[in-house]
């Protein structure tokens, strides 16, 4: 039987270890120095191209070789311990629990070469983050039509008593006709009243939500505070707030000081303002009610029917 930690040089034809190396990376030949490339498969999926990395892992696209497809594959590192391959299968069990075309799919969860991987459904034409780095200020219309879509998936996901506690532009996703999926429910957790949030911070401080921060407990509306942040950034150009810190001390203060989007965008039309951060005391109270201010703000700006984005490329995160 072969060794799969190693693989024979293409140019001098002796054994090259590969047994610590990152799939589709290059590994020096250490007699002739040719750098030889690592194909990976797990188990019926092929790696061919590397779309980014996270704090858990690496995402590939891959090829269904059962199914004939393409799909993306999220792998985890090697050195997580099995508490964080049980987050991993956690974000895949629910995550498949909703099916809905503006929320990532998850197809399977499995085991190879001693690593856990998550398979999911292929969106590569980039996220928000991508789009805001590219064009600074992204048009209102999309801006609207992104958050529509958004809050349609967050919906869907709250009525499977899950909420995503980590909404932010890098998990908002584009296929290929400009469509927003809600991706990464790995911070996601089980809706449950009694619940206390731990004093950890986690999440992306623009984004995160102030009850977060003050160690309550968070709901849909935590969602739709971070989504708010989210669409701020996007169609203003800049975060909701001034400073980066992790300090939860800090945050709470600069969180109770917004920016107003009216002063540093005033270009954008006062429907579109009523939708981004507001306090969660002014939140709706039901996600129906949420998702229709999205509705709201799009008729009052005389848009019935909002243009679709151009394809971008994968993303990078």
């Amino acid at each position: 039987m072969s060794d799969p930690n190693t693989i024979s040089c293409p140019r001098c034809g002796l054994p090259v270890d590969i047994g610590d190396a990152e799939p589709l990376s290059r590994v020096p030949c250490p007699a002739c120095g040719e750098r030889v490339r690592i194909a990976r498969s797990f188990n019926h999926f092929e790696l061919h191209e590397t779309l980014g990395t996270g704090g858990m892992g690496t995402v590939y696209r891959a090829r269904d070789t059962q199914l004939d497809r393409d799909v993306a594959l999220k792998l985890l590192r090697k050195d997580l311990g099995p508490e964080y391959a049980n987050q991993l299968q956690q974000e895949a069990r629910i995550t498949a629990s909703v099916n809905h075309p503006h929320v990532v799919q998850v197809f399977s969860f499995g085991h190879d070469h001693d690593q856990y991987y998550l398979v999911m459904e292929l969106v590569d034409r980039g996220t928000l983050d991508d789009l805001m780095a590219e064009q600074k200020k992204i048009p209102e219309a999309d801006v609207l039509r992104t958050g529509i879509e958004v809050a349609r998936g967050l919906r869907a996901a709250y009525q499977k008593g899950l909420i995503h506690r980590d909404v932010k532009p890098a998990n908002i996703l584009f296929n290929e006709e400009g469509m927003a999926k809600i991706s990464d429910f790995g911070l996601a957790g089980i809706v449950e009243p009694q619940t206390q949030t731990s004093g950890a911070i986690w999440g992306t401080p623009y984004y995160i939500a102030p009850e977060r921060l003050n160690n309550q407990p968070e709901d849909f509306r935590s969602d739709i505070y971070s989504l708010g942040a989210t669409l701020f950034h996007a169609v203003a150009g800049r975060p909701p707030f001034d400073g980066e810190t992790m300090s939860a001390s800090d945050l709470r203060t600069l969180k109770d000081n917004p920016l107003k989007l009216k002063d540093v965008a005033p270009e954008v039309s006062s429907h579109q303002t009523r939708v981004c951060v507001s306090p969660r005391t002014t939140r709706s109270s039901s996600p129906s009610r949420s998702r229709s201010a999205f509705f709201a703000a799009n008729r009052n700006r005389g848009a019935p029917k909002l243009p679709c984005s151009s394809p971008r490329s994968h993303s990078s995160d």
